[in-house]
């Protein structure tokens, strides 16, 4: 559900109207005309305030200001251009000549009502004072409320009318006459079915036509008006008279205009094709006799067309501040969406894991309980293997010493340490025996890395001996390494046979 609020802040009236839209349906839910003479602009922004409070409506999705045609100078100009950037800085050349301020103390706007016959484009120009805006604008912000729509309340008064007169009533190529009697003065409106062509405000509103002496004095300002507007060739006569606003019991008055001005008239009742609640708000409950609504209806009812905007440089420039304000809350918001995935997603896959480290966690306490006794059993396993391990033993290093020992060579003495060093002192007649048994040691897998501690030449019972300690290391992985068949350590036949049986 959308709400639409439509303010009217004149120096003597405060009016407004409600409304809230449904299914594309537009349903009035209240009115307000309060006499605010005398008040301060913080006491009219608590009666606005209270009048929407009354009504529950705290933000409205729409609202608009209807700025009162008491308060516009209206004029009627002929600008040589048809180029709309080119008609736009002609007229702010012409805006400052129109009224008695200085040009930074007022503010425009202006609508394109047509050409003449040289050409020329008619321009409706209206001009404000903007201490008068910059006023409204202090009252909503007491309101706490903000709007950058400031229309005028004539294009009101023609939005309302074409809804509610008979479809077809209007042609397009016809003017006719609006009088928007209101309060104290009444809007004198020359319009087509599509703009307004000439506004004048008459100083005669309902409060002086309840008197059936002034209206003569209303009609002869109404004749002197309809001059001026020929003058400003405008267009050709209205064809008819729409009378709407405050009307009253002026049936007589009627009467007398089309008498006067050999038009026909009628009167088009406030609410006229407006869909009003049975519990709509009135305050007071004659407000809509009292007062006019039907500029407030117009523009709450016709959002899309058109119309004469005021704005002020410094709402301008709130509006760019606001709409920066919510692009940078619709990014944050989209960052933090963001955020909150990748958090959700890492979290899930924290949680997986952590799910996952359970279930781990509960299979080794299940074979934990099974497995209980195994590391025992694996020692006790190392230490059977240590002693089957018959790699390293002394008995295959005096195995293969028997096969790989010359006859030259005697062997006095040795010493075996496991995993540490094999010791061989012996005597040979010639010290090229000894390295020829080195070179033989050296061949074998189970001898790696021989040296000769030392050689000595001694003579035993006359004869020359040489003796010699050797030492080698003792690695019991060498066996795994043994030459091929026929490759023995010594070249026979024997060697052969003997590492077949260390591979076996």
């Amino acid at each position: 559900m959308t709400t639409t609020v439509v303010l009217d802040i004149g120096n003597a009236w405060l009016k407004a109207v409600v409304f809230k839209t449904a299914i594309g349906a537009a349903h009035l839910r209240g009115v307000l005309a309060k006499d605010i003479n005398g008040l301060t602009d913080d006491a009219i922004g608590r009666e606005i305030a209270v009048f929407l409070g009354s009504l529950k409506v705290k933000r409205p999705q729409n609202l608009i200001i209807c700025f009162s045609r008491n308060s516009v100078t209206l004029r009627n100009l002929r600008i040589p251009s048809v180029n709309a950037s080119e008609i736009d800085d002609m007229i702010k050349l012409h805006v400052g000549r129109q009224v008695p301020y200085a040009k930074e103390e007022i503010v425009s706007g202006y609508s394109l009502i047509g050409r003449d016959t040289m050409g020329y484009s008619k321009v409706v120009l209206a001009i404000v004072h903007r201490e008068n805006i910059r006023k409204i604008f202090r009252i909503l912000e007491n309101a706490e409320l903000y709007s950058d729509r400031i229309e005028l309340s004539s294009e009101g008064v023609l939005s309302w009318l074409l809804r509610a007169v008979k479809p077809g009533e209007t042609k397009p190529e016809d003017a006719f006459l609006i009088l928007d009697i209101d309060i104290s003065s009444t809007d004198f409106i020359v319009a087509s079915s599509s703009m307004i062509l000439f506004s004048r405000v008459i100083a005669s509103g309902a409060e002086q036509l309840k008197d059936p002496e002034k209206w003569p004095r209303f009609l002869g300002e109404m004749k002197q008006t309809m001059v001026i507007s020929q003058g400003e060739e405008v267009m050709q006569k209205p064809v008819r008279v729409y009378v709407a606003g405050a009307v009253g019991q002026m049936k007589g008055l009627i009467s007398q205009i089309e008498t006067e001005f050999n038009l026909p008239a009628s009167v088009i009742p406030p609410l006229e094709g407006i869909l009003a609640d049975k519990d709509a708000v009135k305050s007071p409950p004659e407000a809509l006799e009292q007062a006019s609504f039907c500029s407030l209806f117009g523009l709450g009812l016709d959002l899309t067309r058109r119309k004469i905007n005021f704005v002020l440089p410094e709402a301008q420039i709130r509006r760019a501040l606001r709409e920066r304000l919510r692009d940078m809350v619709l990014l944050g918001s989209g960052a933090m969406y963001f955020i909150l995935v990748v958090c959700g997603i890492y979290m899930e896959k924290l949680h997986n894991r952590q799910a996952y480290l359970e279930l781990l966690n509960n299979r080794y306490k299940t074979i934990a309980v099974q497995a209980e006794g195994l590391d025992e059993e694996v020692e006790r396993i190392k230490k059977i293997k240590s002693k089957l391990d018959t790699d390293s033993i002394v008995l295959n290093y005096l195995l293969e010493l028997s096969k790989l020992l010359p006859p030259e060579i005697v062997v006095i003495n040795l010493s075996f340490q496991k995993d540490d060093r094999l010791t061989i002192k012996g005597q040979a007649r010639e010290m090229s025996d000894i390295f020829k048994f080195i070179t033989t040691l050296e061949n074998s897998p189970y001898f790696k890395d021989v040296q000769t501690r030392y050689t000595t030449r001694k003579k035993v019972k006359g004869k020359d001996s040489n003796e010699f300690e050797l030492i080698c290391p003792v690695e019991g992985a060498q066996v795994k390494t043994l030459p091929k068949r026929g490759t023995g350590a010594s070249g026979g036949p024997k060697n052969q046979k003997a590492a077949k049986s260390e591979e076996t």
